[in-house]
């Protein structure tokens, strides 16, 4: 009994970790979309404002437009690399968990680095009163 369980394990995890891979690399993508859509807005923004820019907003806005896709391109390529390359399942759902925060963290940091500014506008004016 335990060797049959085993066995319908070892054949449900391939096609599991494709799965898992496959669903990554498209929030990947989705991530590079929504960010180059997002950052241009921000951009707009801040010419209004006339607030002075902290360099990693400046750094952002000057290379967002090729800097994100690439930085995804490279985590599906990453991806679709460690299915190849590596053997073990459970090596292969690890870095597939890794790739997966990354991807998710990373909208979340440029999000925290677009409101930068704002949030110095917010200190100046608090220390005016």
């Amino acid at each position: 009994m335990r060797k049959s369980l085993s066995q319908t394990l070892a054949k449900l995890t391939g096609p599991l970790s494709w799965a898992l891979t496959a669903f990554v690399a498209l929030q990947c993508a989705v991530s590079a979309i929504a960010m180059v859509r997002v950052v241009p807005v921000f951009q707009e923004m801040f010419k209004g404002i006339g607030v002075e820019l902290p360099w990693p907003t400046r750094l952002l806005l000057a290379t967002y437009y090729w800097s994100l896709p690439a930085f995804f391109l490279t985590l599906v390529v990453l991806l679709i690399g460690k299915e190849f390359a590596l053997q073990q399942n459970r090596r292969k759902f690890l870095l597939t968990g890794e790739i997966f925060l990354a991807a998710v963290f990373t909208p979340g940091l440029v999000m925290l680095i677009l409101y930068l500014p704002l949030f110095v506008l917010i200190h100046r004016l608090n220390n005016t009163n």
